[in-house]
């Protein structure tokens, strides 16, 4: 466990998946950006962000369920691999990638078109 670093991850990724670690590096930091400022864009408005955040967790949710049977196709694996249980966690886990660009793009483009309360 000693010899796991984030460099030797950052290495990793970049022997694996080349440029596009980095493009997925941007866009993760792109959807953080775009959730903090709707966040502040709500709370600056006086707009509840409880109901409005549980609608994108919910819709990142199902997406991702939606987008677990095709993994394998994705990742270059036979169609037929999801077998067991952990096959699917495990499908599942990685479809929450582009789930969550969706779900965050759902909550930022709600809390910016949200009127102001009065």
């Amino acid at each position: 466990m000693e010899e796991i670093s984030i460099p030797m991850m950052v290495v990793t990724l970049w022997e694996t998946f080349g440029w596009l670690s980095v493009l997925g590096a941007a866009v993760a930091v792109l959807l953080l950006i775009m959730l903090v400022r709707a966040i502040l864009h709500a709370r600056s408005r006086g707009l509840p962000m409880g109901k409005l955040l549980l609608s994108g967790i919910a819709l990142t949710v199902v997406v991702a369920a939606i987008l677990t049977p095709f993994v394998p196709v994705w990742t270059m694996a036979p169609v037929g691999d999801l077998r067991g249980l952990v096959d699917y966690v495990l499908a599942f886990l990685i479809a929450l990638a582009p789930a969550a660009i969706v779900g965050v793009s759902w909550i930022y483009l709600r809390a910016m078109r949200q009127p102001m309360m009065s």
